[in-house]
């Protein structure tokens, strides 16, 4: 149902009917796991759990077991990922996750559950961000990606024109975006932050300005790393468009969304995802509104089955109404556990250490070096903006904020952008010597 500012009524339902509708799914989702899914009756058999000893939501907390995905790689392989999570037959394709810690996940789906998914989950992530049918929509996300494979659906399905250019999500094919976006116009572009900022640099190459490349684009939709406002704010200025919406989420956990207009975090649909936070230590449970490691559970049967699903990204989960008027969950993403680390007893990520430096000298790209070795500071590689960038000499002022904001102290050395170090042309953004990198 398309409406006005929400693609659906359930967007604004009261907290106690959404956690009504929580229940009732979970508890069919547990049946459905156990009665389908090998990979969940075998471990809950395990810890002596039935779907009948489920009856709360305290009961689904207390009783089902969590699990990550080394424990779902050790049973799975190519030929059985179906099978083993109970994934609804005929199994119409298969997708892929991008792979980030190593090994992609491999999703088996069918055109029935895409079907739910995409009208439940995306087709309002995108209605919020405001994509309306009959516009022109340019994307790059690779297409044996889930998350390219429901835009396109998403596309079709809400009458957008898309604009499919030659090549996939790499920087070899970044001439070619350019070369599309300047002949098709699109009027809204779904990718990711590094894309926008390769095509930028690679129409400096050319001699256009930003905004001459994103001409008639209004709005931007990315995905793929949490954008801290200074960035959106930079990335605004710079092509010009009406408003940049942060997308976030995992496949592996299938849940996700986007942000609305008013940029408060990820509205996460509490009907399609039950969320849970937990201590990146201990695992104990967490509060709504402290940081800490997601935990997901879908709503969904009939496609990968995902129930208690700890995830490798620290978020903080937010259930208060937006001033959009959405009741549902809002998320604010930070980075994968791997780019974390630990000062003054607290997770810091590179999300945090933006914020501090945006308050002092707006967006820009750094990296931090060893954290682990750098006692109660932190060593910062911070790229200048050309030979006479004032506030080079801002450091002290920068450590004072380091000091305030994070109780830390930070020794800040400013060099190029081709100083920093990248691997694959992508920006470490946590540098420990064992991982390496090389220079842009």
């Amino acid at each position: 149902m398309m409406s006005g500012d929400y693609y659906s009524s359930i967007e604004t339902m009261p907290y106690r009917e959404l956690e009504e509708i929580q229940l009732r799914k979970l508890k069919a989702i547990v049946r459905y796991a156990y009665e389908n899914s090998p990979f969940y009756r075998r471990r809950w058999r395990d810890a002596g759990v039935t779907p009948d000893d489920v009856n709360s939501i305290d009961d689904f907390q207390r009783k089902i077991p969590t699990y990550t995905k080394d424990d779902l790689r050790r049973e799975m392989s190519g030929d059985n990922v179906d099978y083993l999570m109970g994934a609804a037959q005929p199994i119409s394709l298969y997708s892929l996750t991008s792979g980030t810690t190593g090994v992609n996940t491999l999703l088996a789906l069918n055109y029935g559950f895409m079907d739910e998914i995409v009208e439940q989950l995306f087709m309002r992530q995108f209605w919020m961000a405001k994509l309306r049918p009959g516009m022109s929509a340019f994307q790059v996300l690779a297409g044996w990606h889930f998350l390219g494979l429901v835009t396109n659906m998403v596309f079709s399905r809400m009458g957008v024109r898309a604009v499919a250019p030659w090549g996939t999500s790499i920087h070899d094919y970044v001439g070619n975006f350019v070369d599309a976006m300047i002949d098709r116009r699109p009027e809204y572009f779904v990718g990711m932050p590094w894309m926008v900022d390769a095509m930028i640099e690679e129409g400096r190459r050319r001699g256009l300005e930003p905004r001459e490349i994103f001409k008639g684009v209004r709005y931007l939709h990315l995905a793929g790393e949490p954008m801290t406002p200074g960035m959106v704010e930079k990335m605004r200025d710079e092509t010009g468009v009406e408003d940049v919406f942060n997308a976030g989420g995992t496949a592996d956990g299938i849940w996700g969304s986007s942000d609305c207009e008013y940029h408060r975090g990820i509205h996460v649909w509490m009907d399609v995802n039950f969320l849970e936070v937990v201590d990146p230590r201990t695992g104990e449970p967490l509060d709504y509104g402290e940081r800490g490691r997601w935990i997901s559970t879908l709503l969904i049967p009939g496609g990968p089955t995902v129930v208690r699903y700890v995830g490798d990204d620290l978020v903080k989960v937010e259930k208060e109404m937006c001033e959009c008027g959405r009741t549902h969950y809002s998320v604010q993403m930070y980075d994968r556990l791997d780019n974390s680390f630990l000062k003054g007893g607290r997770y810091l990520t590179p999300y945090d250490v933006s914020l501090v430096i945006e308050e002092v000298c707006g967006h820009r790209l750094f990296t931090v070096l060893e954290p682990e070795s750098s006692g109660d500071r932190l060593r910062l590689l911070i790229a200048k903006i050309g030979d006479g960038d004032p506030c080079t000499g801002a450091s002290d002022e920068i450590d004072d904020a380091f000091r305030r904001r994070l109780g830390v102290g930070a020794d800040v050395t400013w060099v190029s952008l081709r100083e920093l170090p990248f691997s694959h042309r992508k920006l470490i953004r946590v540098y420990r010597e064992m991982e390496g990198g090389d220079a842009a």
